[in-house]
């Protein structure tokens, strides 16, 4: 009878115990905040270079002030080191002047308007070192942008007008800190390139050709996980 009663007492003590490695294992398998979905949210100033063309036998360069970019962007964790996003982000910047040259004669002067660039990009991101609640991160990404102006050299009608697309890309790195669980804010910095876009000449008489547009972006962003 003793040996029945402990024979029965160990099956019901393992079986407790298989069952409570189980709930723990269903705790510990709950996912994190950290490795679901997110969105950011993101604003700063940009720095651009000169935006170089070619028009005929000639080349163009047009000088542009330090401008702003904003944008957004909707990513999933894929483990602890990396994560993928698509990115909606907008530049926008003033012209102040011209230069150009070719087989004749060469010049600069004043130049007015703006020019911008929307930016569609797929971006994969690397956490490749942690301080407590800081997270240093590189990484970058590629896709296309739409390049646009309306600028004017010396006053005159011509000038950089409307555009298309081209081929764009990034790279970056940044630092995140964890305000919550849920709520992260981003510093980061995005060197920016689109290549290969034709812009309209403003007076009709041609097209800009293959501009090349880079800039340098500082940025802060807000983060929030879900």
């Amino acid at each position: 009878m003793k040996s029945r009663l402990l024979a029965g007492a160990s099956v019901i003590a393992l079986g407790l115990g298989w069952s409570s490695a189980h709930a723990a294992d269903a705790v510990v398998d709950v996912p994190r905040a950290e490795d679901l979905w997110y969105v950011t949210l993101f604003g700063g100033a940009s720095f651009p270079n000169h935006v170089k063309t070619d028009f005929y036998a000639y080349g163009y360069s047009v000088d542009l002030k330090t401008g702003f970019v904003i944008g957004g962007a909707v990513g999933r964790r894929i483990n602890d080191t990396f994560r993928v996003e698509g990115e909606l982000s907008y530049a926008r910047y003033k012209a102040s002047g011209y230069s150009y040259s070719g087989p004749f004669d060469a010049g600069s002067g004043p130049a007015s308007g703006d020019l911008s660039a929307t930016y569609l990009l797929a971006n994969v991101w690397a956490d490749v070192a942690h301080f407590g609640d800081a997270k240093l991160y590189v990484g970058g990404g590629i896709g296309a942008a739409y390049v646009t102006a309306d600028t004017h050299f010396d006053g005159a009608p011509y000038g950089y007008g409307s555009g298309g697309w081209g081929f764009a890309g990034q790279v970056g790195a940044g630092v995140t800190y964890a305000l919550t669980q849920n709520v992260d804010i981003d510093f980061g910095y995005r060197f920016k390139a689109v290549t290969g876009v034709d812009l309209d000449d403003n007076d009709g008489s041609g097209t800009y050709e293959k501009a090349k547009l880079y800039s340098h972006n500082v940025q802060v962003g807000v983060t929030l996980k879900f």
